[in-house]
């Protein structure tokens, strides 16, 4: 009963001390002026993919109709 009560104190202890030092070190980690930046530099980038994702997105339907009429080009001789 004692070696239980031991065993399950220490893995809560365990997880306990990794969740806070893992909490610590990301805060800190979070705080420092050159992660901001590269945080910003990164966004500009993911924003400028999706701007070029919507200029390029059509309609499945459209798709369709595109494909079948580049197939048909192909059929008539």
């Amino acid at each position: 009963m004692k070696r239980k009560y031991l065993l399950k104190t220490g893995l809560f202890s365990l997880v306990a001390i990794g969740s806070l030092s893992s909490f610590l070190y990301l805060n800190t980690v979070a705080s420092s002026e050159t992660s901001i930046q590269s945080l910003e530099f990164c966004e500009d980038q993911i924003l400028e993919k999706i701007e070029d994702l919507d200029h390029k997105k059509s309609l499945p339907e459209a798709f369709f109709i595109k494909k079948l009429i580049e197939v048909g080009k192909n059929l008539i001789p």
